[in-house]
């Protein structure tokens, strides 16, 4: 019944509200793309799908799902609910949170009454009651300087990977027998490299970032560099930086939640005492801060293990505040470019070196190699010219196994772009799922087979049909067209619009006024003429 009801109420949504949904649950896009509503809701409904995206969900959604859970099955009086958590019907901060699950399909309004999705704790007992809490608790800060953060992040993560790459130097010469604790052999790896003299903390650090980087492992019963090693070894520093503090990124999930709470709060600020972030932690991720058997010390665990490497940096005694590498990490972007601009530049390379190759890798398409080296791991020497540490008939297979066509002369491999058949066109990287273009394609058909001009009459009423319908010519066309438009503070303003686009029940379009793309609420026109002339 609750995912019929979800069907139900998929289809009340308009395009861009139900973009809005898409866009907050990725995990409905993966392909093939769902066919229609019902398969959405499908996605949108199962057991592993609801349960990662409440071990997302903030403290307050996270009390109202499991308030709904003791309320029982559904469809939950919206008055019950909010009785449950000590609130009024209509409360502005219990709507708020509701619009949390509702953006989520976790749960959604049906008149006076609320359903939600099967499996919303799948078993889970809820947590013991407590206040509803709707608004973060705020960590004590103070004052830092940018700069100085930067500097203190640069020198961290330039001695990170000093001690990284002596680890492996000595893991090179002395394999450690295999022990039932990797980290305990990285440890005792660490004293033999002469690591020790660091504080044990660090030590575990450093070890922790070299294993789950994947460049110490096992091999039979000894614990030795792996063969990703030696490619990191002769990597540029912000790519070694990058791959260490990816792998720590990597770890259990109150280290992200951790980076980014201070990555959102105030600029130029740090926190004072990790124990005063701890109960913002708590409210970002409380599901997560529940496993935790001791959250203070987990949280000072884990800011400790960024300011090591670099992710964080120390201002003061006992202060933390994120730094570019954390930034990075928290935003998704890059980190290698930003280490990149970090690190202080490599000293000129020697006039002369040697390196062990095993084959080379001739080309002479330079876009071409750079594939085919980024696929297999190559070093590059050249434009056309790149070498392999495996010996020429291994090279040869890989580069066969990876779908090219290339020719052996001795220690030499020569590779070509295979000819395009006449007629066919070249392969095509398949583009990701645009939330706003399913949505639309899903939306009801209804809203699909409606003329521009009926969609915009039926969602623009206070137009007379000589406005709408030259509103719709200029959504057709593209052509400028003048609105008067009503804010959501009541205040009126005149614009010039072109390039409109609808989508649901706003119109996308380029506003000369402000110089960029802006959205505007179609209940919100009061008004449309032709513009006037320049």
């Amino acid at each position: 019944m609750a995912r019929g009801a979800l069907v139900h109420w998929l289809q009340s949504l308009e395009a861009r509200e139900l973009g809005e949904v898409l866009r907050r649950r990725p995990d409905a896009l993966t392909a093939p793309s769902p066919g229609d509503l019902t398969q959405l809701a499908t996605r949108l409904s199962a057991r592993t799908a609801v349960a990662e995206v409440i071990a997302t969900l903030p403290l307050p959604a996270l009390q109202v799902v499991e308030a709904l859970v003791l309320l029982g099955e559904p469809p939950v009086p919206l008055a019950r609910l909010a009785e449950a958590l000590g609130r009024e019907p209509g409360d502005a901060e219990l709507e708020a949170t509701l619009r949390v699950l509702s953006q989520r399909a976790l749960a959604w309004p049906d008149g006076e009454e609320l359903w939600t999705v099967p499996y919303l704790l799948d078993g889970r007992v809820p947590g013991p009651p407590e206040p509803f809490e709707p608004v973060p608790p705020g960590p004590a800060l103070v004052p830092a300087d940018r700069a100085a953060i930067r500097t203190a992040t640069a020198t961290a993560a330039t001695e990170l990977l000093a001690h990284a790459e002596a680890l492996l130097r000595e893991a090179e010469q002395r394999p450690l027998a295999r022990q039932r604790n990797g980290a305990v052999a990285a440890r005792e790896q660490a004293r033999l490299a002469g690591l020790l003299d660091l504080a044990e903390p660090i030590v575990d650090v450093i070890s922790d970032a070299v294993l789950r980087a994947g460049l110490l492992g096992p091999d039979g019963a000894h614990l030795q560099p792996t063969t990703a090693s030696a490619d990191w070894l002769e990597a540029p520093p912000p790519e070694r930086l990058a791959r260490l503090v990816s792998g720590w990124w990597s770890g259990p999930a109150l280290r992200r939640v951790v980076i980014r709470v201070l990555r959102d709060l105030p600029p130029d600020t740090a926190v004072a005492g990790a124990d005063t972030l701890v109960p913002l932690v708590r409210w970002t991720a409380p599901l997560p801060a529940r496993a935790a058997a001791d959250l203070a010390a987990t949280v000072a665990e884990h800011l400790g293990a960024a300011v090591v490497l670099g992710i964080c940096a120390m201002p003061a005694e006992l202060t933390f505040a994120v730094g570019p590498l954390g930034r990075a990490l928290a935003d998704g972007r890059p980190v290698a470019e930003i280490a990149a601009k970090l690190l202080p530049e490599p000293p000129a390379p020697d006039p002369l070196r040697v390196r062990a190759t095993g084959s080379v890798v001739v080309s002479d398409d330079p876009e071409l190699l750079d594939e085919v080296v980024g696929k297999l791991g190559l070093e590059r020497y050249a434009p056309t010219v790149a070498g392999s540490r495996e010996p020429a008939a291994e090279t040869l297979a890989a580069l066969r196994s990876a779908g090219y066509r290339p020719e052996r002369d001795g220690a030499r491999v020569t590779l070509r772009r295979a000819p395009v058949p006449v007629g066919a066109a070249p392969a095509r990287a398949k583009p990701a799922v645009d939330p706003g273009e399913l949505a639309r394609r899903l939306a009801v058909p209804l809203q699909r087979n409606a003329s521009t001009q009926e969609l915009i009459r039926r969602r623009a009423p206070q137009l007379d049909p000589e406005q709408a319908e030259l509103l719709a010519t200029a959504v057709e066309h593209g052509t400028p067209v003048w609105i008067r438009y009503i804010d959501a503070g009541g205040r009126a303003s005149e614009r010039v619009i072109e390039n409109a686009e609808l989508a649901g029940s706003v119109i996308e379009a380029w506003c000369r006024l402000r110089r960029d793309d802006r959205a505007f609420a179609l209940d919100k026109i009061v008004a449309v003429a032709r513009p006037p002339r320049d």
